[in-house]
């Protein structure tokens, strides 16, 4: 096993480049691709960079679960709102073009929303809100899954991580960025202490019988996450279980794609495509007020949480997006590291590809 390297935004690209052209994907799809697995790295959110290149991404095309070069086809459309069949191609495009044509319709009417069906995991839902920040428009982004949760009071899983995502421009601040799965953490965490070897946080998980564990393989077992806010209504988390229905109903629901029990499957490289949908919103600053004066109060609003008394042994208070941002300026200089495993799994699938391997930071 390797220990922890680090490596180029651009080569690290690259290489994602590589492993999706040489299995068929299209060269600009490949693209897009690899810039939002590159983000999620980049701002420091490890559960859903390249340690999934291979196992949500390469293996199910190689297996023909994803269609490498689909058609996309434009279901209802109207002045301010979008409905995309993705046909069952990789999620990242085909969100990458919904955010996209969600943004031009906002420009001209203010706001607009896009809905799309027939997709599959698209990486990180903040990327697609912060696509708006450019444009002084707020963005806005949900995305149903594979069933992985447990709903309050139950013991079957009934929800996904099903995460929403806002990002809004500031002025001299970075922009605030909230990210958020509806359970505890997202199923990636898992993946993540699983490689790492480390016991879950009490309060994360339930084993099949429902009961409370801290074992990392428990997703093996028939194991489930619990909603945002835990277990029962104590803590709130009747709160994380609507905010997922929510989610499920704005996209399987509202998309016409998949829902309910029909999103009652694992997440492994045989599992059923096209399952997932996508919700896209985007709202220009400006048909609420003047963008300058807004981004300026934004600031003042950030600054009171930042500047507020840290709780007994924190040196600080943070807000959405903050801990993302500083780890983007530290990676782009440093590089971004990747852990033991991960780097391992990329070297095997390079060679299983016979493609380049992913270039090093010399030491």
């Amino acid at each position: 096993m390797a220990d922890t390297v680090r490596v180029r935004e651009d080569d690290l690209r690259a290489f994602v480049e590589r492993a999706l052209t040489s299995v068929g994907v299209d060269e600009a799809q490949a693209r897009i691709v690899g810039d939002v697995l590159v983000a999620a790295d980049r701002r420091g959110i490890e559960s859903h960079g390249v340690a999934r290149l291979r196992w949500f991404y390469v293996d199910r095309i190689r297996n023909g679960r994803i269609a490498a070069r689909p058609r996309y086809e434009v279901v209802r459309e109207r002045d301010t709102t979008l409905l995309l069949d993705a046909g069952n191609g990789l999620g990242h495009p085909a969100s990458h073009y919904a955010m996209t044509r969600t943004i031009d319709k906002a420009r001209d009417k203010g706001i607009a929303f896009a809905a799309v069906r027939n997709s599959n995991h698209y990486g990180i839902a903040g990327y697609y809100a912060m696509m708006a920040l450019e444009h002084d428009m707020i963005g806005i982004c949900t995305t149903d899954s594979a069933h992985f949760a447990v709903p309050t009071f139950g013991r079957t899983r009934m929800q996904g991580t099903n995460p929403f995502a806002f990002a809004i421009p500031a002025n001299e601040e970075p922009a605030f960025v909230l990210d958020f799965a509806t359970t505890t953490v997202t199923y990636g965490k898992l993946e993540v202490y699983e490689r790492k070897a480390l016991p879950l946080k009490p309060g994360w998980a339930v084993d099949e019988h429902g009961n409370s564990t801290k074992d990392p393989t428990v997703r093996h077992h028939g194991g489930s996450l619990l909603p945002l806010g835990g277990f029962g209504t104590d803590n709130g988390g009747h709160k994380g279980y609507g905010l997922g229905a929510l989610c499920e109903i704005l996209t399987g629901v509202l998309a016409a794609g998949w829902f309910g029990t029909a999103l009652t499957l694992e997440e492994k490289p045989d599992a059923p495509s096209g399952i997932t949908s996508h919700f896209f919103g985007a709202v220009r600053i400006d048909a609420l007020r003047d963008p300058h004066e807004f981004k300026l109060d934004l600031d003042r609003e950030l600054r009171t949480f930042k500047r507020s008394t840290p709780a007994p042994g924190q040196t600080r208070v943070y807000v959405a997006g903050e801990i993302e941002h500083e780890n983007e300026i530290a990676f782009r200089r440093d590089g971004i590291p990747l852990i033991g495993p991960v780097i391992d799994d990329l070297d095997k699938l390079a060679a299983d590809l016979r493609i380049q391997p992913v270039r090093r930071i010399s030491a």
